[in-house]
């Protein structure tokens, strides 16, 4: 059974219920891997546990083995604090109690261990009857085990009792929360987990606070907390998501003494599954805390640092935007968007904490970058430098300018998404007034020649017809050329049927007035 606990453990489950042989699950296919393992049941992985490297030659897919993983948290219910109650655990899905036949001292101190307790004052209280499932009857533990499901049993579900056997606790001693970092470069960073329930979990990252943040160092050892992280940016757990919203002040010594919006184990509905695990950075002896001052908003302004109690300012000798980099992240910024020197943000009042600042850019804190000693520089407050942080967002590369100041500024998305409607809306704001004046144009000229031709109609309807006054008052005359006489002698001052020059008088087409 130790080996299918760690089985089950590698996969996000708390214990083993159960195991078979003889390839109860089907026969396999491929190599045979392992064989004769000899786990402890304390191994992290079935690769730390002893085996024999040549049975495998021996072994067919008929002996293939297979096993039933449990989780069982367990709770205490219609106690009159949260120390007492009725022992129910959760078997698939569905809470259920324990019957008290065998039920001992022994067996309460492992209920008390996985809720955190240190003691037992009571093992065989009554708390009244429940009305689910009956999951466990003679129940065996050692007093040692960590967890209910190491200890023997009937099976689960299996029973001769009815509800007025349920057992009950009173749990003694302090609750204690036990809290790791885990899958971090150092034990002072990495994803938050819980002891609680008997197994390790997680905690989500929906209404977290750097409140929040302080507790959890300060149950770890550390004076405090420099940032924390969220989406899973240490990897993603196992286990249950035991943590939501803790509501803490900042001045507890333990999770346990906040005000959580939810008990421990009763979380959100967006924090199931481990995509939203949440990662703390701890301050160490070389980290610093730091803060923005006089920007127009929490996200920016001139760079302050906490150092021996007081807040001090930064000299903006050598700084560059990984500098800025670095403080953004410590605030829970994703990077930096500018920075500015020469005290753009207003003179500091404190002592300059730092000079000649130079970070890669990757550092947690910039008390870990190169710099000269603690409270040495050659500069005053009107170099006190300042930066502007950018929130986390999901955004495509973006554009970039540079300020006077030589660092890059970043057009963001949504600001380049309104330019884009904008351009999009002009140009066929352009297009639609092309076509309209096209349509109007056509419109006129389709008018004007309408009118031409009745004008033309008219004027051959009146032609001989004598003058006429016309829509606007002119006076139309339609002349036509007379019809001369024939004349046979030129000596008697005849007219020729021709004129000789344009001053005869004679018109030859009509003439309008």
């Amino acid at each position: 059974m130790t080996d299918a606990h760690v089985v089950c453990r590698m996969i996000g489950y708390t214990f083993a219920e159960s195991f078979s042989c003889c390839a109860a699950f089907g026969p396999g296919t491929g190599d045979i891997l392992l064989d004769n393992l000899q786990c402890t049941g304390e191994e992290v992985t079935i690769g730390h546990c002893m085996q024999n490297p040549f049975a495998t030659r021996i072994c067919g897919h008929s002996k293939d083995v297979g096993v039933t993983c449990i989780k069982l948290p367990v709770r205490l219910v219609d106690g009159a604090s949260a120390n007492e109650g009725r022992v129910e655990v959760n078997y698939q899905g569905s809470w259920g109690t324990i019957c008290n036949d065998s039920w001992d001292i022994k067996d309460a101190t492992v209920v008390c261990r996985m809720l955190g307790y240190t003691g037992v004052s009571s093992a065989m209280v009554r708390f009244g009857e429940a009305t689910g499932d009956i999951i466990l009857d003679n129940v065996g533990c050692y007093g040692s085990e960590t967890h209910i499901a190491q200890c023997t049993h009937g099976g689960y579900e299996i029973h001769n009792c009815d509800h007025s056997e349920d057992v009950g606790v009173i749990c003694s001693g302090e609750a204690e929360l036990k809290v790791r970092l885990v899958e971090g470069p150092d034990e002072s960073q990495g994803r938050v987990e819980l002891f609680y329930f008997g197994s390790w979990g997680t905690v989500c990252q929906y209404n977290w606070t750097p409140l929040d943040s302080e507790v959890v160092c300060r149950m770890l050892g550390f004076v405090g907390a420099i940032a924390y992280s969220t989406s899973s940016s240490y990897g993603r757990g196992t286990g249950e998501v035991i943590l939501y919203r803790p509501r803490c002040s900042g001045k507890e010594s333990s999770l346990l003494e906040c005000d959580p919006f939810y008990d421990l184990g009763i979380t959100y509905l967006f924090c199931s599954g481990h995509a939203t695990d949440l990662g703390v950075s701890c301050l160490k002896p070389d980290d610093f805390r730091v803060r923005l001052v006089g920007g127009r908003s929490d996200k920016e302004g001139r760079v302050e640092i906490l150092y021996l109690g007081t807040w001090g300012t930064v000299c903006d000798d050598n700084w560059d935007l990984n500098d800025a980099n670095v403080v953004c992240r410590m605030l829970g910024y994703e990077r930096a968007e500018n920075f500015s020197c020469c005290a753009a943000f207003g003179l500091g009042s404190g002592p300059i904490v730092l000079d000649e600042v130079e970070c890669e850019g990757t550092e947690p804190n910039i008390g870990h970058c190169r710099r000269s000693d603690y409270e040495t520089h050659d500069c005053d407050h009107s170099e006190d430098v300042g930066v502007s942080c950018i929130e986390h967002e999901v955004e495509q590369e973006s554009s970039t300018t540079v300020t006077p100041n030589g660092s890059e500024m970043g057009l963001s998305q949504p600001a380049k998404f309104g330019l884009i409607g904008f351009l999009s809306v002009a140009v066929i704001g352009i297009l639609l007034g092309c076509i309209f004046m096209t349509l109007m144009v056509r419109k006129y000229r389709r008018s004007a020649n309408q009118a031409s031709s009745q004008q033309q109609e008219t004027a051959k309807q009146n032609s001989y017809n004598g003058p006429q006054h016309g829509e606007e008052g002119c006076l139309e005359l339609n002349v036509v050329p007379p019809k001369l006489p024939e004349r046979s002698s030129r000596d008697q001052g005849e007219l020729y049927e021709t004129p000789r020059h344009a001053d005869d008088g004679d018109v030859y087409e009509d003439i309008k007035i």
